[in-house]
């Protein structure tokens, strides 16, 4: 009898980040299928055998990590037995040991970890009563406004507006360079707006910063999220959750139309080597890949282990943890 696969290792197999959703899971094992498939794999032309290997035990681990979310969907999952070295991202955090419960930047024996172990626990760790200040600080005021100044925003620079057009019309012919500013003049407005409008993260981080300079200042906590919310740094989220295709295509237009304003010809070739490389990241990041999609992600676990080692200081200095420094 086959010993039954263990969550550790269905982890391992699907290569999922420190901390995964379902979401995550379902991206993890959809990369596999799309390379190891036999479909996939005889268009690769790799060893069928070895693809059907991959594929059978990627679907094993699938198996068992779907059983996660049957009750919580929406549950965020941490990784059995992996500590921030095993992911590479504690550089710079000498003396870190999560797991164990100590940290550099604790007074006592607690583990930030333990405030933030699941993102929907309730209730929370620290009961914040409500205030003027805790209102004008929250999560719906600031969003409201942020919708507004970029609403506004959108409205007077939109090139298909009419009142906008005449100044993205050249006088002469077009250029790649005027093409360059139409293009980011229809994406940048338009996807910053409804980005904030589905997801509140731009809000969100200056809402965190905010609250998080008012309270250490005042050692009087206001808290950085809303009461509903999970748990998490806006600024991970923000890294994690962008759809860099739309970002980077006006910077490869722009990288582009470089290349016909320099003269110089070591100009015009760096240009537009910057242009195709960034182009192909663009096409790879499309399908969730790309060196772009890699690096950010690197960035955000970085963030998002800083977040949580500041947050265990502000609600020590401000008496809301473990009574307080």
């Amino acid at each position: 009898m086959h010993q039954e696969m263990t969550r550790e290792a269905a982890e391992e197999i699907l290569e999922l980040p420190r901390r995964y959703t379902r979401d995550d899971l379902k991206h993890a094992h959809t990369e596999i299928a799309r390379k190891y498939h036999p479909d996939a794999a005889t268009q690769s032309h790799l060893d069928p055998q070895e693809a059907q290997r991959v594929m059978v035990e990627a679907n094993k681990a699938n198996a068992v990590l779907k059983e996660l979310f049957v009750d919580d969907p929406d549950r965020l999952v941490e990784r059995v037995g992996l500590s921030f070295d095993g992911m590479g991202i504690a550089g710079g955090y000498a003396g870190v040991n999560w797991r164990a419960g100590a940290h550099a930047a604790s007074t006592g024996d607690d583990d930030p970890w333990s405030f933030a172990e699941d993102w929907g626990a309730e209730p929370a760790p620290e009961e914040v009563p409500r205030s003027v200040r805790s209102v004008l600080l929250g999560p719906v005021v600031l969003r409201l406004v942020f919708i507004a100044l970029l609403a506004l925003y959108w409205w007077h620079t939109f090139p298909l507006l009419g009142h906008n057009l005449n100044r993205y019309l050249p006088e002469g012919g077009w250029t790649l360079y005027d093409v360059f500013v139409l293009v980011a003049g229809m994406a940048y407005p338009t996807y910053f707006l409804v980005y904030e409008l589905l997801s509140g993260y731009l809000s969100g981080l200056v809402r965190e910063v905010i609250n998080g300079v008012v309270s250490w200042v005042t050692r009087n906590y206001v808290d950085l999220r809303s009461h509903t919310a999970r748990y998490g740094c806006a600024l991970y989220k923000l890294l994690r959750e962008q759809v860099y295709a739309v970002l980077l295509a006006p910077l490869v237009l722009w990288l582009a139309s470089m290349c016909e304003m320099v003269s110089n010809p070591v100009g015009k070739a760096i240009f537009l080597l910057a242009a195709v490389v960034l182009g192909i990241d663009t096409l790879a990041a499309c399908v969730h890949g790309g060196y772009i999609n890699t690096w950010t992600t690197a960035l955000a676990e970085r963030v998002e282990a800083r977040y949580l080692l500041l947050r265990a200081q502000l609600l020590r200095r401000c008496g809301k943890w473990n009574g307080g420094a």
